[in-house]
């Protein structure tokens, strides 16, 4: 892949990576230096990228491997109370709606804060990214039955948190 081809595929998806990324850790000045350290990577490597995967799933694991070693590397977890914060204001929302929807922001908040790192990724991966079991599975290095079974018990997880919250 040229250095032409991967800007307009770095392009495509930016937006959206960004926004995963910001949703794992909770800080977009984290979200921007994971996702400028992810896109060097992936230029650097990209002579080894294999056309027969798709670019956006090959960029994202990537970036959560840069995840997992900042991770490693400071040895403590984000914070990651804020998760879904942008509230579409349309003009149709009442501030009834919006503290409504800001209370169960809050309460999604800290049901993702207290899942476990294996399980919070795939579960983001799956139900705000649009990614299939296969592509989770490849992104995180398990395979797709394994990231079936994450995402189930982190919605489980999810559920019983929120009923106690």
């Amino acid at each position: 892949m040229n250095s032409e081809e991967f800007q307009k595929e770095y392009l495509r998806v930016s937006n959206k990576l960004y926004t995963f990324l910001f949703r794992l850790t909770g800080d977009s000045d984290e979200a921007q230096e994971l996702l400028q350290e992810a896109v060097l990577r992936g230029f650097r490597g990209r002579r080894g990228f294999r056309k027969e995967a798709d670019f956006s799933t090959w960029l994202y694991r990537i970036a959560l491997n840069v995840w997992k070693n900042r991770l490693r590397k400071t040895a403590r977890e984000q914070d990651f109370q804020k998760y879904m914060r942008a509230v579409p204001l349309n003009g149709a929302l009442t501030p009834e709606d919006i503290f409504g929807w800001n209370e169960r922001n809050k309460k999604m908040d800290k049901a993702l804060g207290v899942l476990e790192e294996k399980y919070r990724a795939p579960l983001l991966l799956k139900h705000i990214e649009g990614f299939t079991y296969r592509e989770i599975g490849g992104m995180l290095d398990i395979d797709e039955n394994t990231a079936r079974m994450r995402v189930y018990r982190a919605r489980h997880t999810m559920r019983t948190i929120l009923e106690e919250v």
